[in-house]
Order: structure tokens, then sequence, then C-alpha cells
């Protein structure tokens, strides 16, 4: 192969991989449950979200998985956040969680301690500096998770919204760090997670399978449906939402727990970011 083929070849490589970043582009929100992902893939997409690049090597993260149907049900109940209308206020659960395969990425304070002050003491895990490399690691690990999970063949959707309702600490308590996140600062935090899976064919990647609609709150931070006025344990005050099932009121007006009215979709289409101009500029330093 002479020069010019090798740089041909090269060139149709660049293209492959600027169709995979499209695709990662789009967040995927419905998902086919008749297939399931076979575990060697399960353990190599676990293996690159463990062993992509951080600072200095240090393991900012712990990894949260399951590609269990019933466990993913069971989380996917709390992940209100995703905007449906911002005037009036309300917000679908996050479908893109709801996927074959789940993997969540719990920042946390490194077991060593390689990052020091300029009079040469550690830095300690407290410091801002480390939870940024934590959040930049897990960025790395993310993307390059989505990656590998894209050349595979696989759709994926990110989620942040890991909340709880009315003031029960869920996620929390069935990851098993609510103890962590009573430390002042917490010692570990839910950071963002990753769906990943088989999409349904022939449908709109932006719709979603859920039926309920949660009136009264643009996002999933901080609810109540039980009037509570703060948060029990964290003493923040709680937004005021219903929950409605659209099945049975699609096409009606109802009132959210401020009496604002809201008419209900006849389906669940989470399409708000889809897919608009971003500004994001190319800068040569001279």
């Amino acid at each position: 192969m002479n020069r010019e083929e090798r740089f041909k070849r090269i060139c149709y490589e660049w293209d492959d991989e600027k169709d995979i970043l499209l695709e990662l582009q789009k967040c995927q929100r419905n998902w086919d449950y008749s297939k399931t992902i076979h575990q060697e893939i399960i353990n190599y997409l676990l293996w690159t979200a463990q062993n992509t690049p951080s600072k200095q090597h240090e393991g900012y993260y712990d990894l949260y998985w399951s590609a269990d149907r019933k466990v993913l049900e069971e989380l996917y109940k709390y992940t209100w956040g995703s905007t449906h209308t911002r005037n009036p206020p309300a917000n679908w659960r996050n479908s893109q969680m709801n996927a074959n395969l789940y993997i969540l990425w719990v920042a946390k304070g490194p077991d060593t301690l390689l990052n020091c002050n300029a009079d040469g003491t550690p830095k300690p895990n407290t410091d801002q500096n480390r939870w940024d490399n934590a959040y930049v690691s897990i960025g790395i690990s993310m993307g390059l998770t989505m990656r590998a999970a894209a050349k595979l063949g696989f759709a994926t959707g990110c989620n942040k919204s890991h909340n709880d309702m009315n003031g029960d600490d869920f996620w929390l308590k069935r990851l098993g760090i609510l103890e962590n996140d009573k430390e002042n600062p917490p010692s570990k935090r839910i950071t963002y997670g990753l769906g990943i899976g088989f999409p349904q064919k022939g449908r709109p990647r932006w719709e979603s399978d859920d039926t309920e609609l949660m009136i009264g709150a643009g996002n999933g931070s901080k609810i109540t449906t039980t009037n509570q006025e703060l948060h029990p344990r964290k003493k923040l005050k709680m937004r005021k939402a219903k929950i409605v099932d659209i099945k049975e009121n699609a096409g009606k007006y109802v009132s959210d727990p401020y009496g604002q009215a809201h008419l209900i979709p006849d389906k669940a289409e989470i399409k708000i970011n889809t897919i608009r101009p971003r500004n994001i500029k190319i800068i040569e330093i001279k």
C-alpha cells in the first residue's frame, strides 16, 4: 500500500468516527426488551469504563451497574427530570436510563493523595480541585464507554436525574452510600449514568413508553407529592407536584398543586433539545 492509499484509508476511518460521534449526540428514549446484552459485552463495557485515563491515574469514581429488568424498572421510577414544558412546568422520567444496561458513575475521593499544594503538602479529598479531577475523569470514562458501545452497534442515552421522592433518599439508600452523603462535604456523589441497549425499530428515538407525566415541576429535584414544605433530612424547600396518567387524561386540562392548568399529551415525547445548533467555537492560539 502506497502513501496515497494509506491516506485515503485513514480518511475513511475519519468518516466512520464522525458518524459515531453524530450518533452519540442522539439520546435514545425507547428500548427493545426482547433482546439482552451478552455478559461478555457487559464485561467489556465495564472494563472500558474502569480503565479510561484519569489525572495521575487515581481512582476518582466507582461504577454501579445493572442489566436486571426488575432492578432497572425499580430505579427508573426515580428518574424524574426530563423537562416537558417550562410554563407551566412539567417533566417526564428520563427513559434513557431504562435501557437494557445501565452504568452509573459515582464520584469519590481516591485512596491515594497524589496532588499537592504549593508547599508540597498533599491536597485533601475535600479540596475542590480534587472534585474537579473526579468530574473530568468521569466525563472521559463516559465518553469512551459511549464510543465503545456505539462501535458495537448499541444506542445510548445519558442521565443525570437520580432523585428521591418525598425526601426518601431513594438512590443514596439503594446504592448504600447514604452515610457518605451525610458527611460534610460528602465523600461520594452520584454523578452521571449511561443507558446502553437496543432501540425499538421503526420508532422515533425521542418517544418513550412511559404513560406518566409529572405536573407542577419542570425537573425532578426536591419533589413532593404529599405537600411537604421542607426535605425531611436536608431541610431544603420542596416543590409540590402531581403525577398524571396520560392514557386517562390525554387532551384534558389538569391543574397542578399551584393551580396552573396543563394540557395533557397523548404520548410521551422527549425532544426539547432535538437537535438544536450549539455555539462551540474553535479558536487557534497564536
